[in-house]
């Protein structure tokens, strides 16, 4: 790894280009937004999403490695049982070595959408004509905003990225809801020489105008998926003849809820999803539930992540009934070094991309991030994952969810400045 200084130096003409860049690229971030706002797509299904950053990246004049290259052959997790035609070869990585030594600087931003049915009526995208078109599927968390952001800060720096040392990794992450793409990414290698890694996120109750760099409490984070099978018997004449695995599933739902009372921080335990039965007549012989796990420290999880199994193995065994429980995803607990943070905070300050600094801030939710900066971390290279303030017309994951634009060329001039200072970049 190459070591890097962590100083707020950052050319002054320079500073001065990217700052009039921003202000004059507002119009696009917020056009190329409220597109993906309208085209939503989940995890692993970011086709459309996908294709556009790839065309914008390429015409900046960036070398984009995307489908079965980005990935190759790691485990994707969650995909859906009937894949679609591209599921699981989503997000790309854009590259730009300037051929001189330097630090391997990654800048990630995240593009999926959530399974929420978008509000109507006085809902800015419904009232300015870029609500989701696709049923069922809106961006309630952001990720519109982070591509935006990202496609900005390529752009802005694309002119002068030649003038600098090092390497740049610009990666659009799927599949970040339910911590997926992540563990895909750095399995794949990516991360393995990356001496400067940086994520953001738009909201979370930062105000429009201010950024968080000292940020702590992202909370670990595990998810999985149940399937436990009995058997199928009359309800009426012979239900002593079946195994019935709703029963099953239904005490094991009620234990796992149980096991979220704890002193400890962050421990939370969460049934989203469940599915048994096929008629009221018939004792279940299957059903099948989705759960999360969080808690604030990673070795908290792992403690946690064993009682939950011997809960959900203590029903099956105690009904009968075969199980199989699979991992869809999950991220690491994680707090920013002070030493990033105060990085962070001095090249914000210079490049005056946020006026207001956050003295610090608790994220109190998981962000799939932390399993790429973790992996970063432990190969001896440095992360910070910052927020980004934008006030929010309702809160994240739900229907009415929305940001203040005016966060984009904001988020992209901190985004190309931190670039620029960690790679020694200079007015052409």
């Amino acid at each position: 790894m190459t070591d890097l200084p962590l100083t707020p130096d950052i050319d002054a003409s320079l500073l001065i280009r990217l700052q009039e860049g921003a202000q004059a690229l507002q119009p696009w971030l917020v056009e190329r937004r409220r597109q993906f706002h309208r085209t939503p797509e989940l995890g692993w299904q970011e086709i459309a999403t996908t294709a556009q950053i790839v065309r914008d990246l390429s015409a900046d004049g960036y070398e984009v490695i995307a489908g079965p290259d980005f990935l190759g052959d790691v485990v994707r997790a969650g995909l859906s049982a009937d894949p679609i035609p591209g599921e699981g070869e989503t997000g790309c990585i854009a590259l730009y070595d300037t051929g001189r030594p330097g630090p391997t600087v990654c800048l990630r931003v995240d593009i999926d959408a959530l399974p929420i049915h978008e509000a109507g009526g006085n809902h800015a995208p419904a009232a300015g004509g870029y609500a989701s078109e696709a049923p069922g599927v809106m961006h309630a968390c952001g990720h519109d905003g982070h591509s935006a952001i990202g496609l900005g800060a390529a752009r802005l720096l694309r002119p002068v990225l030649a003038t600098g040392r090092g390497r740049l990794k610009l990666l659009f992450q799927p599949a970040e809801e339910g911590g997926r793409g992540g563990r895909a990414v750095a399995e794949a290698g990516w991360m393995d020489d990356v001496d400067l890694f940086v994520a953001i996120h738009l909201g979370l109750g930062v105000p429009s105008g201010s950024a968080a760099f000292a940020v702590h409490g992202f909370l670990a984070n595990a998810r999985y998926r149940v399937a436990l099978t009995g058997q199928a018997a009359h309800a009426g004449k012979t239900p002593e003849g079946g195994r019935n695995a709703l029963l099953g599933a239904a005490q094991a739902v009620q234990g796992l809820h149980a096991l979220a009372q704890s002193s400890r921080p962050g421990i939370r335990v969460n049934v989203g999803l469940m599915r048994a039965g096929t008629a009221v007549n018939i004792v279940p012989d299957s059903a099948e539930f989705e759960f999360e796990m969080r808690a604030g420290d990673s070795g908290d999880l792992e403690e946690l992540d064993r009682r939950c199994r011997a809960m959900i193995e203590g029903a099956a065994i105690a009904h009968g009934l075969e199980v199989q429980i699979t991992r869809m995803g999950g991220a690491e607990a994680w707090s920013n070094p002070a030493d990033i943070a105060r990085w962070g905070a001095a090249v914000n300050a210079r490049a005056g991309a946020f006026g207001t600094v956050l003295p610090e801030f608790f994220f109190g939710a998981s962000e799939d991030a932390t399993t790429l900066a973790r992996r970063v971390d432990a190969r001896g290279g440095s992360g910070g994952i910052f927020v980004l303030g934008a006030d929010l017309a309702d809160a994240h994951h739900t229907p009415h969810f929305d940001f203040d634009e005016a966060a984009l060329s904001r988020g992209a001039l901190l985004c190309a400045a931190l670039i620029g200072a960690a790679m020694d970049l200079s007015e052409v």
